[in-house]
């Protein structure tokens, strides 16, 4: 899969929807549709039907017999066909995780949609074990449809700007490639946001960190390739960095919150919800994850912590 590494850079021309064909895929595939549009993409549909006994994926993609699964499958493929897109669709046996990664191969996959359950209150409720395991693997960004999304998925047009959240950690230098490409490929505004605790707010009232670390996020962007017209760098605080970008997308009407994931955080033993899975669920807009290997810091950063005696909070942890 190494070809897949150079689809970071944001130019989403193969699309795959991995669907469980039930009553909820609705918003997944109502989504997927309208970005497939908006990116003059073409759409590949795949749903896995489990082998029988199989315990170990009762709670994502459940098992559909042959011919209904079928028969969904095609009424997709017709919406899409009446839109004009260009689309396949395919039925496969086998551990879902598995058949969507090898998928995403065969196909050359630039980005793979999936929807997402509702809050459960811990990681692997939200996100499914299919899911997370996708995430984990996969080598092209993953744009997940949380609950909220679904539900607002007939306003989704994908003309408002484009929500980069980052933590200043390693993986940000791939996401911000591709979130100046996507941008720039289709002419949207970019809107870079880091979020500091609350609690340093009293301590800076002279709006000296804000400006360092605008000034960071304006020095992140320049690092990509490609060259956008004015992107907008904001550093808010917040008490919860999670409700913070979900709230600041919200305000600016955005079609897509772009983040970097790192992949060591998918395999913790640690239970707990990362903040990234809080997004995921309460975005009012899909999120485009995108998967990287845990690297060192980049240098200017080093230099910034020091300044600010602080380090940036992380949506990963």
């Amino acid at each position: 899969m190494n070809h897949l590494s150079s689809n970071m850079r944001g130019q989403f021309r193969k699309v795959l929807l991995a669907t469980n064909c039930l009553a909820n895929h609705e918003g997944a595939l109502q989504t997927t549709l309208s970005f497939c549009q908006a990116n003059k993409a073409s759409l590949h549909i795949l749903h896995v039907c489990k082998p029988n006994g199989d315990i170990n994926e009762v709670k994502d993609l459940p098992v559909l017999k042959d011919h209904d699964a079928a028969l969904v499958l095609r009424q997709m493929e017709e919406r899409a066909a009446g839109l004009g897109l260009i689309c396949s669709t395919r039925v496969e046996f086998g551990v879902p995780a598995e058949e969507i990664l090898q998928s995403i191969e065969e196909n050359k996959i630039d980005l793979v949609v999936l929807g997402t359950s509702e809050l459960r209150g811990s990681k692997r409720g939200v996100f499914g074990v299919t899911a997370e395991q996708v995430m984990r693997n996969s080598l092209c960004p993953i744009m997940t449809v949380g609950p909220v999304a679904a539900d607002l998925a007939s306003s989704h047009n994908f003309k408002g700007p484009v929500v980069f959240a980052t933590d200043f950690q390693s993986v940000t230098r791939q996401a911000i490639q591709a979130a100046v490409s996507y941008c720039k490929q289709i002419s949207l505004q970019l809107r870079c946001l880091h979020v500091l605790p609350r609690s340093l707010q009293s301590g800076h009232r002279d709006h000296a960190l804000t400006l360092i670390l605008t000034s960071a996020l304006n020095h992140l962007v320049a690092t990509s390739n490609v060259r956008i017209e004015k992107p907008v760098c904001t550093v808010t605080y917040g008490s919860g960095i999670s409700d913070s970008v979900v709230d600041y997308a919200r305000e600016q009407g955005a079609s897509l919150i772009f983040l970097g994931v790192r992949r060591d955080s998918m395999v913790s033993q640690d239970d707990s919800l990362p903040i990234v899975f809080r997004i995921i669920t309460e975005a009012p807009c899909p999120v485009v994850a995108i998967p990287c290997d845990a690297e060192a810091h980049p240098k200017f950063m080093s230099r910034l912590a020091s300044s600010t005696c602080a380090s940036p909070a992380s949506l990963v942890r």
